[in-house]
């Protein structure tokens, strides 16, 4: 009887070891019992969001950030969509892969960027220009027409001067 609470605690404990290997926060959230995980071909990108902005700043390039968690199935699907390149980031922008479970990262997100569509599902999408302004916001899963489209946008709306 006691085996099973014992084989859970090392199963969680292996988890959070090999979350913090990644660099990405282990999720707060349980994942439901019956819930089955997508596979993920996750991308390379910085976990540590004040470090991101900082590297876009400083190499005036824009910043895509992906604000989730690991367990989120939004999430995993926009990180496929990046790995397998159905979602191009451009030469000029960063990849930020953060974590809405990490309390640092959230203080960052929290004070640098506007939630602006209720911010009800994760991930939270946001693009951030050369100069730190941000440019582009969605919450919950989008298509990759929608993320490439964001993305052109973007781009476009940064070049355009200021009225």
């Amino acid at each position: 009887m006691m085996l099973r609470p014992m084989m859970l605690i090392c199963a969680g404990i292996v988890a959070a070891v090999l979350s913090a290997e990644k660099g990405f926060a282990p999720s707060l959230v349980p994942t439901p019992k019956g819930c089955v995980q997508i596979e993920v071909k996750k991308p390379k990108g910085e976990h540590d969001l004040e470090k991101a902005i900082a590297q876009a700043k400083k190499e005036k390039k824009f910043l895509f950030v992906q604000y989730g968690r690991e367990n989120c199935t939004n999430c995993q699907k926009v990180w496929n969509m990046l790995g397998d390149g159905r979602v191009s980031l451009p030469k000029d922008f960063i990849y930020a892969d953060t974590s809405c479970d990490d309390e640092e990262t959230r203080s960052v997100f929290d004070a640098t960027f506007s939630v602006e569509d209720d911010g009800m599902l994760y991930p939270y999408i946001v693009i951030m220009g050369p100069d730190g302004s941000q440019l582009a916001f969605k919450s919950g899963l989008g298509t990759p027409k929608q993320y490439n489209a964001m993305i052109k946008k973007a781009r476009e709306d940064f070049a355009l001067p200021m009225p």
